[in-house]
């Protein structure tokens, strides 16, 4: 069957198949420290040397996975994956926190807002009034003209 004519499914388990057989052959013939960069496997030579794309050492969850794994037992590092998604949590969970004191800082400002134009409102009302009074003469008193 043709590479056009396999589904994802097909696919994924192939190259997973094709990375686990790169695994073995490396073990076997002992050349993992030939791979290792910053402590992991370097994921461009893995993926030419599998004879796939390099996106599919982080789309693939099995062979992602199966990298991880000889990361750890070859090198004792995790990886780098797991950092970087550390990191984002992290600033994710920073941001958020921002963000609660913001809005808990603009509820207050809103409050103290709306108590103001309360307090402005009736102020208008009263200053109505009085010009009303003004303008017309209070009841039981003449208005000289």
């Amino acid at each position: 069957m043709t590479r056009k004519n396999k589904s994802g499914a097909e696919l994924a388990k192939e190259y997973f198949d094709r990375a686990k057989e790169w695994k073995a052959r490396t073990e076997a013939s002992g050349t993992a420290h030939e791979y290792v960069y910053a402590g992991r496997v370097k994921r461009r030579e893995f993926a030419k040397e599998c004879d796939f794309s390099y996106s599919v050492c982080t789309q693939n969850g099995d062979v992602r996975k199966l990298l991880e794994s000889c990361d750890l037992e070859w090198f004792g590092t995790e990886s780098v994956d797991k950092a970087a998604e550390n990191a984002a949590n992290e600033r994710a969970e920073k941001r958020a926190q921002t963000v609660s004191s913001d809005n808990s800082r603009l509820k207050v400002r809103v409050a103290e807002l709306e108590a103001e134009n309360r307090a402005l409102k009736k102020q208008l009302k009263r200053y109505q009034a009085l010009e009303a009074v003004v303008h017309d003469g209070m009841a039981g008193f003449g208005v000289i003209a």
